[in-house]
């Protein structure tokens, strides 16, 4: 323990703190919440959203303050916008230390092996080093689903406390994502207040939850209300009921999650079937097994019931995941001491590396058009080769460690680390030529004066925004995301969304006078450059699927 604990806190700085600031902003969702966090300080309007000048509703605002605040405190950089997705990420993993510590009967070591499984799951890892909502809506939840159990499992003034804290974290969560904060607990919580038999407690507990949900909540939801009456009227049928029930907003079949659970899990999957062997049918009888259960299984439902789907949507199933995940290996590794199944999944996962590093070096150096990384960027397939092999080494360790399983089960972890640490560095030009505009924006910065129009499709407008410190963009052909508060007001959307007809009238009037900069992907400029006057410059990411800049 006393070893454990600080490895673990070296390790998570070192793969979620450090190198925060090295990866340029992604678009258009990095980019989106940094953009209306700098809007919100530009300002001084903290209760309505808005992005490039205009009314954004989609979420409530919570998410955004937290932007923002990070903002003022750490400049406006990569590393202020990621901060507060790796804090709400660490938070969710210290709740969950403390509930397993207390309710597994491991202990503090069984605690610290549940932080270490949910901070080193792929899908964990990847949204809480990026600026997102998710990782802080579904840190909410989880505290709050930790204080509901703690709440349970207490008596009269405690359990008020817990149930109060547990108001408290939903009412944040609604801030952060909107009613969801209240389905996805209400019904893991019915389901196993249901399974458990405990009927009566359905209508005693909830009213306490209430007085903090409505401290947290309500102030905010009665300004916007006053400040914008028509937030509401969007927010709930928009952004809830239209998006669960109409196939307009990201369209997915119900086992959409399915692999999306499979690919998070990622290298967890070698430790779910000695976890699985950990638990027997008298377990499942267990208080606190039931309500892991029931807080995976009802939200991963009732999302996968939804007909729109994004893979960011079942970041909340995996804090009980990790849980149960832990336990079963402490119970299969530690208690029982049945090593054997571990050490053939070990074994596989290290074929499967070794056959992934073979095809990964013969399609590199083999130089097909398809091959992942550009021939520029031979180091980085080196790189990753290294760590392989490094994660291969540990393996080995793992399998030959006879005496202590807890030191098996850290050779598998710490094996891990290098290759997380190294993606922050060597992610290849493909992924981020495809989905960063702001290194192209920046250097053409210094060639742009004050007087030039800035245009833009509906992406990579967020990142014009950001880099050039502007609410005042003008949209060319699609008002992409917001088109609904431009609609909100006609004359903004007359003025600022420009057919192809007005842009070159636009173009003809700002001759001489600073011109026009028009940024989109390249595959739209390709398609419409022939009906745009002749450019002063254009210039373009390496990708076809990448962006250009063009300057009239």
């Amino acid at each position: 323990m006393k070893k454990a604990l600080p490895l673990l806190i070296a390790l998570t700085i070192l793969l979620y703190l450090i190198p925060l600031n090295v990866r340029v902003l992604f678009s258009p969702d990095e980019t989106r919440y940094a953009e209306i966090g700098r809007e919100m300080i530009a300002t001084g309007d903290w209760i309505t959203p808005r992005l490039n000048g205009v009314l954004y509703f989609e979420k409530p605002v919570f998410g955004y303050w937290a932007f923002a605040g990070s903002q003022m405190v750490f400049g406006e950089n990569a590393f202020a916008i990621r901060f507060p997705c790796v804090a709400a990420t660490l938070l969710s993993a210290l709740a969950l230390f403390f509930l397993t510590r207390r309710f597994s009967g491991g202990g503090e070591k069984l605690g610290l092996l549940t932080a270490a499984v949910f901070l080193l799951t792929p899908l964990v890892f990847a949204l809480g080093i990026a600026a997102t909502l998710d990782p802080m809506f579904s840190s909410f939840l989880t505290i709050g689903m930790v204080f509901f159990y703690y709440a349970a499992q207490s008596r009269k003034a405690e359990r008020a406390f817990y149930l109060f804290l547990f108001g408290l974290a939903a009412g944040a969560a609604f801030l952060t994502k909107g009613f969801l904060a209240f389905v996805l607990p209400g019904l893991s919580i019915f389901a196993w207040l249901a399974w458990t038999r405990r009927w009566k407690e359905m209508f005693t507990l909830p009213w306490i939850p209430l007085i903090g949900v409505l401290l947290v909540a309500l102030p905010w939801a009665v300004l916007i209300h006053l400040e914008q009456p028509a937030y509401w009227d969007y927010f709930i049928y928009d952004e809830h009921i239209k998006r669960f029930l109409e196939k307009e907003q990201h369209p997915e079949p119900f086992w959409f999650f399915i692999p999306i659970l499979v690919g998070g899990l990622g290298w967890l999957l070698f430790l779910v079937p000695s976890a699985v062997k950990g638990f027997a049918k008298e377990h499942l009888k267990e208080d606190f097994v039931r309500y892991l259960i029931c807080w995976f299984a009802l939200p991963f439902l009732f999302l996968s019931l939804s007909t729109g789907k994004l893979p960011t949507y079942i970041l909340p199933c995996f804090a009980p995941l990790a849980v149960l995940l832990a336990m079963g290996l402490y119970r299969t590794v530690v208690e029982k001491r049945e090593e054997k199944l571990l050490n053939t999944l070990f074994l596989v996962f290290i074929g499967a590396l070794a056959l992934a590093a073979v095809g990964l070096v013969s399609v590199q150096l083999s130089g097909v058009k398809w091959a992942l990384f550009a021939k520029g960027e031979g180091w980085k397939w080196v790189v990753f080769v290294l760590t392989g092999i490094v994660l291969v080494v540990s393996l080995v360790f793992a399998v030959q460690e006879k005496k202590n399983p807890w030191v098996k089960l850290c050779f598998f972890f710490v094996g891990l680390c290098p290759i997380l640490f190294v993606t922050h560095f060597a992610l290849p030009d493909l992924l981020l030529l495809r989905r960063a505009a702001c290194p192209l924006l920046e250097s053409v910065k210094d060639k742009i004066s004050p007087e030039t129009k800035l245009l833009s499709y509906r992406y990579p407008f967020q990142d014009v925004n950001w880099v050039f410190k502007t609410d005042d963009v003008y949209m060319y052909r699609s008002p992409g995301e917001i088109r609904w508060g431009m609609e909100q007001d006609p004359a903004m959307m007359d003025r600022r969304l420009l057919t192809i007809e007005k842009t070159n009238e636009m173009i003809r009037r700002m001759r001489g006078k600073g011109g026009v900069l028009l940024a989109l992907p390249t595959k739209e400029y390709v398609r419409d450059r022939e009906k745009l006057p002749k450019p002063e410059w254009v210039k373009s990411t390496p990708h076809r699927k990448g962006f250009t800049v063009v300057k009239f």
